[in-house]
């Protein structure tokens, strides 16, 4: 039963709702790990708030009978600490780029019930840029996708997503298949599945 609950966190390497018929998925993005991870850290940390100050004021608490408050405020604590776990890692999880052999779709989760999907046919791809920022960024090989597309139309940004230098090349490869007819694949060693690429 748990393997069934946790089989949502798995990537589907072939198919995803909209796709065209002999369609190919190239690539499957999401952010970085790193990102889910600070914000799943830091969360962590914060459930020792209770501890913390149930040790400090402990003899308080007792003496003026407020430890059944306590209690209530620290479980109240813990509950909000869990649904702010529950909705990072939703939005992580949902957000996502696929990168197909003729089109790029960006699904931009943005709160629980607030989503927006941007597609970008590869016949309108201009330029593509990447930028990395930091000391962090650069070690863990992860950072920004910038698509150009059409003068009419918007730039498409893919933020924090892992080997971005991979991504844009990938991106080129559609891009001029195009234009010549020589398929774009992903690049070796490389799958779907792997977030690091």
């Amino acid at each position: 039963m748990i393997k069934a609950l946790l089989s949502i966190f798995r990537d589907s390497p072939n198919s995803f709702e909209g796709q065209k018929e002999n369609e190919k998925v190239l690539l499957l993005l999401r952010p970085h790990f790193f990102t889910i991870a600070i914000r799943v850290g830091f969360l962590g940390l914060m459930c020792l708030v209770p501890v913390i100050v149930g040790l400090i004021f402990l003899q308080y608490f007792t003496a003026a009978s407020w430890l059944n408050v306590f209690f209530f405020l620290s479980s109240v604590w813990y509950l909000g600490l869990w649904l702010a776990i529950f909705y990072a890692l939703t939005i992580y999880t949902l957000n996502t780029v696929i990168i197909t052999d003729s089109r790029i779709i960006d699904s931009d989760q943005y709160g629980l019930f607030d989503r927006k999907i941007s597609e970008l046919h590869s016949h309108r791809i201009q330029d593509v840029s990447i930028h990395t920022n930091g000391l962090i960024e650069t070690f863990l090989q992860f950072g920004d996708v910038t698509v150009q597309t059409a003068a009419s139309e918007k730039q498409f940004v893919f933020h924090q997503v892992p080997r971005p230098d991979i991504v844009k090349d990938v991106i080129m490869q559609v891009t001029a298949a195009k234009h010549t007819g020589i398929k774009a694949t992903t690049p070796a060693g490389s799958t779907v599945n792997n977030p690091g690429i």
